[in-house]
């Protein structure tokens, strides 16, 4: 009269079990992913740093401003045209991609270690807890951009800057997860005062130099 009697107890067992197992998955899922972006937000700060002090010490501090711009006047002393010297920006924007470029392999031999407390986002625990290293790897092309501008610096005086705008990305990795992370950092390079009149005429000093980082799996 009746059919065979189920038995659920082992269903539920299952169910539960699949439960628990999908909820460690999604957590573990969700901790990695804070994790990695810590890690790139990190990784960008240092990485910025690196490019800042490599660029610096070995680029900037032997330039001049009349090493890389010529300055033309008129009869009377006014200045008429400023023009870059081309040539010398360009050696030194292949210098500085290559110490970049270094400086970014550098990074490469250093991990970064992340304190899960960090996780909590309570500050008295940032710095505790079970270590995470986290590697940074060049991930793609270093471009070096010179820019210049013009500011009031007083009166009748105008400030010349030239700049480096670095651009590139790095590879940030955690265990089982990993992503890219842009990189861009603006540097001057040159300045000086005018004293007088902007001249109108000044050539453009816009130029890029890239060149292809070795990406280390």
């Amino acid at each position: 009269m009746f059919g065979p009697r189920i038995n659920w107890l082992p269903i539920v067992i299952l169910l539960a079990l699949f439960i628990i197992a999908s909820s460690f998955i999604l957590i573990d899922f969700k901790l990695k992913s804070s994790i990695l972006e810590i890690a790139k937000s990190k990784a960008q700060i240092k990485a910025t740093e690196s490019i800042n002090e490599v660029v610096g010490k070995k680029v900037v501090t032997r330039i001049e401003y009349k090493d890389i711009v010529y300055v033309h006047k008129d009869d009377h002393g006014r200045i008429v045209l400023i023009q870059p010297n081309t040539l010398m920006l360009n050696s030194i924007m292949a210098e500085t991609v290559v110490e970049v470029s270094r400086a970014l392999e550098a990074l490469q031999e250093n991990s970064i270690n992340i304190p899960l407390g960090q996780l909590s986002g309570f500050k008295i625990l940032a710095g505790y807890g079970p270590k995470m290293k986290v590697k940074i790897v060049s991930a793609a092309q270093i471009n070096v951009e010179v820019l210049n501008k013009f500011e009031q610096a007083g009166i009748n005086q105008t400030r010349h800057l030239i700049y480096f705008q670095v651009n590139s990305k790095i590879k940030v990795a955690v265990p089982f997860l990993n992503d890219e992370v842009m990189v861009s950092t603006t540097i001057p390079l040159a300045e000086t005062i005018i004293v007088g009149e902007v001249p109108n005429t000044y050539v453009n000093f816009s130029g890029k130099k890239d060149i292809l980082s070795q990406i280390m799996e």
